[in-house]
């Protein structure tokens, strides 16, 4: 059990250790593409030595110092795999890939519901997908693919990062006029494999300065009802290994995008002291707490200091402010799981309502994922409403320690682990998951935090 004292400030600064989330991202693309990466820096965790022994069979791993080099099997032997779900990120794509590259996937702790739901999605772009029993855990096997996805189908933001699972495992093409923005990694990193993800608008750029002018003008002058928004074409482009380079993939990892946005919660709620926060990930689909804290008034500022094979990272410190409740529409909502407890957080000791919506697909889970953190909600103190889709609670109070026997996953655990520094009384907080992520958890918090003194 993690112990957690009253903080008074949080101050110094914290340099985040790479991401293994981005880490495992990046080996099963390379898996999918049959070309050998070399990932550096490398960070030697107990959850990242639970990817390489789940991956052993399937690639040759070579660890020197901080850097490792995976070549994957040219000839993949094992057709099977076993993973835990309730610590698996970016599950959309990475489930999606490994089945679409013929291997059966089985998995621990996952419900019947999120297997069907995984089927249906897939159902709609034509594979087939099968559950099956592997010696008492469930599992998935792709029994059926189309020669071409129907381009014609209407697709969601939900649809698009499990679709690029299923096309690059495969290296297929396809394209789909869309009218919403796509933020997620694999656009980031895809490139770099010869791979290619990418929107583009389907307003014709208008080349005379006052024809553009005259259009501008007209479409100010469309009610918003008439208007149907940005369109875009959403362009898959996974064939294209023919014309990438033959020689070793690097990739430069930015920092744990999870343990940034926990960070970043804490200060929120402490605001004396200077706090720095570097090697943090800055890209959109990784800085949705950021976004929210804007939204409650907060002013952060940002300083990009480097680019890395997922974008750009750099420098976040946050000015003293209030926080004041927000909504949120959490759509695509796998895209904010990681992300949405340090939002709950935030929310539990803000002035005023926050409401957080469009999340039906955390009802999949076993346990409901709503459900899940609306009782961490109630563990903690805060009130809150029932919604079907999502979370309505009330912020603004002073709340006792208090304390959580079941481990959850480190994307939840975490921010609980924070928000026992802003309570009144000590917390304990199950650790199994915590540790497995991030080791030296409980000492990051003692070196940047300053204890209340029991009186």
């Amino acid at each position: 059990m993690l112990s957690i004292k009253p903080a008074k400030t949080i101050q110094g600064k914290i340099d985040l250790p790479s991401s293994p989330d981005l880490f495992l991202l990046a080996v099963v693309i390379a898996l999918a593409s049959k070309r050998t990466i070399k990932i550096a820096p490398f960070t030697d965790t107990p959850v990242i030595r639970l990817w390489l022994d789940i991956l052993k069979d399937h690639a040759v791993i070579d660890r020197t110092d901080n850097t490792i080099t995976i070549n994957p099997e040219k000839n993949d032997p094992s057709s099977f795999i076993l993973i835990p779900y309730d610590i698996l990120p970016y599950k959309d794509v990475i489930i999606n890939t490994l089945l679409s590259m013929g291997k059966v996937v089985a998995f621990k702790s996952i419900g019947t519901k999120r297997l069907e739901s995984i089927v249906k999605r897939a159902k709609k772009f034509g594979y087939v997908l099968q559950i099956n029993d592997y010696s008492g855990n469930p599992g998935l096997s792709l029994i059926e693919s189309p020669d071409t996805v129907n381009q014609q189908l209407g697709i969601t933001d939900e649809d698009v990062a499990p679709l690029a699972g299923l096309l690059l495992g495969q290296h297929k093409n396809a394209s789909f006029q869309v009218d919403f923005h796509f933020a997620h990694p694999i656009r980031n990193i895809a490139p770099l494999f010869g791979f290619d993800i990418c929107l583009k608008s389907t307003i014709v750029k208008e080349n005379d300065p006052l024809a553009r002018r005259i259009k501008m003008m007209q479409s100010k002058k469309k009610s918003a009802s008439q208007s149907c928004g940005q369109q875009y074409q959403l362009v898959y482009n996974f064939s294209g290994l023919q014309s990438a380079k033959t020689d070793i993939v690097e990739i430069t990892l930015p920092g744990d995008e999870v343990l940034g946005s926990i960070m970043i919660t804490a200060k929120s709620l402490h605001p004396k002291g200077s706090f720095v926060i570097n090697n943090l990930p800055l890209e959109t689909w990784a800085s949705p707490v950021i976004t929210f804290l804007k939204k409650m008034g907060c002013k952060v500022s940002v300083q990009e200091t480097a680019r890395t094979a997922f974008g750009s990272v750099g420098m976040f410190s946050i000015q003293k402010c209030e926080l004041f409740g927000r909504k949120v529409e959490c759509r695509p909502a796998q895209s904010y799981i990681p992300y949405l407890p340090s939002m709950v957080v935030l929310a539990s000791f803000a002035e005023s309502q926050s409401v957080f919506r469009e999340l039906e697909d955390l009802r999949n889970d076993v346990p409901d994922g709503i459900d899940l953190i609306e009782s961490c909600i109630r563990t903690l103190g805060a009130r809150h409403g029932e919604m079907p889709d999502g979370i309505v609670m009330e912020g603004g109070r002073d709340f006792d320690g208090f304390d959580i026997q079941d481990h959850y996953p480190p994307w939840l655990s975490g921010p609980l682990a924070i928000a026992g520094l802003k309570c009144l009384g000590a917390t304990s907080i199950g650790d199994e998951f915590l540790l497995q992520r991030w080791p030296d958890f409980e000492t990051i918090l003692s070196e940047i935090c300053e204890y209340r003194v029991d009186k």
